[in-house]
């Protein structure tokens, strides 16, 4: 497999500055990260596909307030809030077309993924890996982070430790069988480590509702496929396998895996998402 510098694009919404890495040409890709993740987790992933397969444009931003992105202060950041901004950024990166029909979500960004194709009919084609579905629970100590006065202490206090909290975090998610290397953990810690973004990561968390995706989910049959780990502590397996068996999907689990398979696996998951990619129908207008 080929390393491979991608094209940096930042693109300013009226919520913040949008970090947009880019590998290949062609057909875009758009991958979703997850909640308190960055485009980064996707680019093992986005480097085995476009090696694969010529004629692929992969889009791996990092969602405003989290990554290298920006956001106002006091942003909001439901599922329609991170839908709403998708669907700006999707529009300042091409103009002229055409959409992703394609789309790749991990955790919070496959449930993303999900409301985004509701409100895009050309989405045609979704890789869901370690999907929040709408039966988890959000956490009810959450609650108390609606508070921006919470936030300022909480963000304080978390600032200083983002080091050693970013670690313990990424390995309980890891499972057993996949020890983080020192550059993701440093990677996936590094953005909180001002009190002003930890705030934010406080806030888009008091912000998430997963029960939202029950109203936001498809209409309409979509080519998807659902894959999670055997060891994943935060979504469980039956909750992944009722998710596929709901939308009629294809269901992979990992028997090694936990909850960061863009890491772990990023070969098998490569190899789905060409599987869809294949399955597409082709482009309006095109042949």
């Amino acid at each position: 497999m080929s390393r491979r510098q991608p094209e940096v694009r930042n693109v300013a919404l009226g919520d913040g500055t949008v970090r947009v890495a880019i590998l290949g040409r062609g057909r875009p890709v758009l991958f979703l990260h997850g909640i308190s993740a960055h485009g980064r987790a996707w680019r093992p992933v986005a480097e085995r596909f476009v090696d694969e397969h010529r004629g692929w444009e992969c889009w791996l931003p990092d969602l405003p307030g989290r990554g290298v992105s920006d956001a106002e202060p006091g942003l909001s950041y439901t599922l329609d809030d991170e839908v709403r901004r998708l669907r700006a950024l999707v529009r300042a990166l091409a103009p002229e077309g055409p959409w992703p029909r394609l789309v790749a979500g991990h955790s919070q960004g496959a449930a993303i993924a999900l409301a985004l194709a509701r409100a895009e009919p050309e989405i045609r084609g979704l890789l869901l890996s370690n999907p929040v579905t709408p039966e988890i629970r959000s956490p009810a100590v959450l609650r108390l982070l609606r508070s921006a006065a919470v936030r300022r202490v909480v963000g304080g206090v978390l600032a200083p430790l983002h080091a050693p909290l970013g670690h313990l975090v990424l390995r309980r998610a890891c499972g057993p069988a996949f020890r983080a290397p020192a550059d993701l953990v440093a990677a996936y810690a590094r953005p909180w480590a001002s009190s002003r973004r930890a705030r934010t990561l406080l806030r888009i968390l008091a912000d998430w509702h997963p029960a939202e995706l029950e109203d936001r989910m498809p209409d309409r049959p979509i080519d998807a496929h659902v894959v999670t780990g055997a060891h994943d502590p935060r979504i469980p397996v039956e909750a992944a396998k009722r998710l596929a068996s709901r939308r009629g999907c294809d269901f992979t689990v990992c028997r090694d895996g936990g909850h960061v398979l863009t890491e772990q696996h990023p070969q098998l998951l490569a190899r789905l998402l060409g599987e869809l990619a294949i399955r597409l129908p082709p482009d309006a207008g095109s042949g």
